[in-house]
């Protein structure tokens, strides 16, 4: 006799065989021509050593038949971390000979440390945080004219331009890279120790993946 508590939902189940390629319910706001371009964009540097590359791609085309099987979204960040960790071994073990360590790195913790301390991941590098930082740097320059006030009621002004050297330090200040990085750390752990947790964020995950495998291989 079935227990409906341990059911799978038909949505989540093998799908039949003519169902193969119908589109999951909770997908079907988009167009499969949109889902695929989005992920198409996500691209790792020539430089990237062929064993990350591979792992990497996996991710994407489990994200890409998400689209068809929804509970493939944490399956391909899964994957994709897996390819973040393969990317920091190997760096690891093209620069250890001139390093200076009191011992090897053993979990993904402290090879992200490692990372961040040698520069191999910085802040500045996330481009996908640039706009955010810009943006604060900008109020805080209006906020100022304000105060100052430099701008009065009824006047026009050209909105200021935050400089590079701004922007860098704003993301600096934000603490981007050393946050993100081992945020995504977490996400992996949850999902290696069979969190139930579901999100359509497997897309994302993978372009902030990308931005750090890439900082990594940049040559």
């Amino acid at each position: 006799m079935s227990d409906s508590k341990n059911d799978i939902h038909p949505a989540d189940a093998l799908k039949a065989l003519d169902q193969v390629l119908t589109v999951d319910q909770r997908n079907d706001h988009v167009e499969l021509e949109d889902w695929h371009a989005r992920i198409d964009e996500i691209k790792l540097n020539g430089s990237t050593p062929i064993a990350v590359k591979q792992l990497f791609e996996n991710a994407k085309n489990i994200c890409l038949y998400s689209y068809f099987a929804y509970r493939l979204h944490q399956p391909a960040e899964a994957v994709a971390y897996s390819a973040l960790e393969q990317a920091l071994k190997l760096k690891y073990e093209e620069e250890k000979e001139n390093l200076t360590l009191k011992q090897k790195p053993g979990s993904l913790a402290a090879l992200m440390d490692i990372a961040l301390e040698l520069g191999w991941i910085t802040d500045e590098g996330y481009i996908s945080s640039r706009n955010l930082a810009a943006s604060r740097v900008q109020m805080g320059l209006i906020n100022k004219r304000i105060d100052e006030g430099v701008f009065r009621e009824g006047d026009s002004y050209p909105v200021p331009e935050p400089t590079e050297e701004e922007i860098v330090a704003e993301m600096r200040s934000m603490d981007v890279a050393k946050k993100r990085l081992h945020a995504g750390r977490h996400v992996r752990n949850y999902l290696a120790h069979g969190d139930h947790g579901l999100s359509a964020s497997s897309i994302g995950m993978l372009a902030n993946v990308a931005e750090e495998i890439n900082q990594l291989f940049s040559g």
